[in-house]
Order: C-alpha cells, then structure tokens, then sequence
C-alpha cells in the first residue's frame, strides 16, 4: 500500500479536499502558431517551476522533487539542495537530462547508495520517456524499516519519479538557429512583417547604408522564412541561415 501527496511551486494557491499547490505560475504549455496558424512542433518540453510529491511504500518514504536544470553543475546544486532540506534522509538519489530527452551526452544517474541498478537508472528512465529535457530529479528516501527487494526499490523509484512529473508544470522550448539579413530601408516594412509571421528574434541590428542584422529564427519553419524572403521581396533579399544543414 502507498500513498501519495503532491506540492508544486506557482503565482496562486489552488486547493482541492486532498491536495493544496502553492505556486506562482498555472500549468499551462507555451503555443507557438507560426504562419496560417500551425502549431510550432519544433522542440522538446522543459520545467517550470520546482515540483514535489511525496509516496510511502511499506513504511518508507519516498519525496520526489524536480526542477528544470541547463548543465551537471546545477544538477549537483539541486542534489545539494535537497541534503540540505531534508538532512536525516537516508538516500538521495538523481538523474537528470540536462539537454533535450535524446541527448546522449548530457546525462547523470546516481543510486546514492542503493543496490547497484535500482534507483537512478529507473528514475533515468522514466525522465527519458517523458520527453522533458533540462530536468533534473531527486528521490529522498527515509528508511521505514522493511526491505523493499531489487524489484521493489525498482518500483517505488520509478513511481515516485512518474508521479512528481504528473504535477510538474512544463512549456514548450522552441529549437532555433542563428541566421543573417541584409537588406535596403526600402524594404524594412515588408522584411519587418515576413520576420514578426515567423516569430524570428532579431538578436543584433546595424543601420549603416544598408540593415544588417543577426536573428535567431525558429528551427521548424527557417526554410520556409528563408524563401518567403526572397518572394517578398522579389529575390532582393537573401536570408543566411548559419549551419543550414545542422
């Protein structure tokens, strides 16, 4: 038997008869439309917030919190984190995805102590799975004093990383590439419209004879920006995209 509660950090206090979320920001994904209003589907989802929630199983308890992280350093400042906010637990246990869910390079698991296989590899797993990057998950365990088996820690760790993510409020990271523009004044207004429909952010601009400018265009749709450019502006006009085939 177990049982389970859930907390996660958002502006507002939501309460229900079981559960109280104290927060500052509501669980909601970041839509991206591009043109003709299509949905962006370009990217991976990423935390928001902190989550926790909390599991027993045969007495044990199991506290999951997870958190959106960008590299192993702050992976080790969550695990440190949670020591220091419950200093008598008996295990600490992690995994963490700090790039997207496929990366194969930037990654972490950690048993802390438990049997070889049965904690930071199942939560690694369920994080994976999930297709959240930037995550970084901690179990704390408190011993309740029955031994749960391989299979059973297996379990619980599983469970207690499948859970937080339940409540764990996420939004869209949108995959962008750098690219370059350079055009006349007279075609300002017309580049200006194209680059606000495709959502391109203009990261540097210079006003000299000509405008040149460095943006950060959406992975997706850079094609497609790319050739309503040039029709735009009757091939007056060329966007570079860098690494085009990357």
């Amino acid at each position: 038997m177990c049982w389970l509660t859930n907390r996660f950090i958002a502006p507002c206090v939501m309460r229900t008869s079981k559960l109280m979320y104290l927060a500052s920001w509501c669980p909601c994904r970041l839509v991206l439309l591009g043109p003709n209003n299509r949905k962006v589907m370009s990217g991976y989802l990423v935390p928001v917030g902190v989550a926790e929630t909390e599991i027993v199983v045969k007495n044990s308890r199991f506290i999951a919190s997870v958190r959106q992280v960008c590299s192993a350093q702050e992976h080790q400042q969550h695990i440190q984190a949670c020591q220091q906010q419950w200093p008598a637990a008996s295990h600490y246990c992690s995994a963490a995805l700090w790039g997207a869910p496929n990366d194969s390079q930037k990654y972490a698991m950690s048993d802390d102590g438990e049997p070889s296989g049965t904690a930071g590899k199942p939560m690694f797993n369920v994080l994976q799975s999930s297709g959240i990057g930037e995550v970084s998950a901690v179990v704390i365990r408190y011993f309740g004093g029955t031994k749960l088996g391989t299979g059973g820690l297996q379990r619980a760790y599983s469970q207690a990383t499948a859970e937080v993510l339940k409540v764990l409020p996420t939004q869209e990271k949108i995959l962008r590439k750098a690219a370059q523009i350079n055009y006349d004044y007279a075609d300002e207004n017309v580049i200006s419209h194209v680059l606000q429909r495709y959502h391109a952010q203009i990261e540097q601009q210079e006003f000299a004879e000509r405008i040149a400018a460095q943006l950060a265009v959406v992975a997706e749709t850079a094609l497609e920006l790319k050739t309503e450019i040039k029709n735009a502006t009757h091939g007056r006009v060329a966007l570079t995209i860098i690494n085009e085939d990357s």
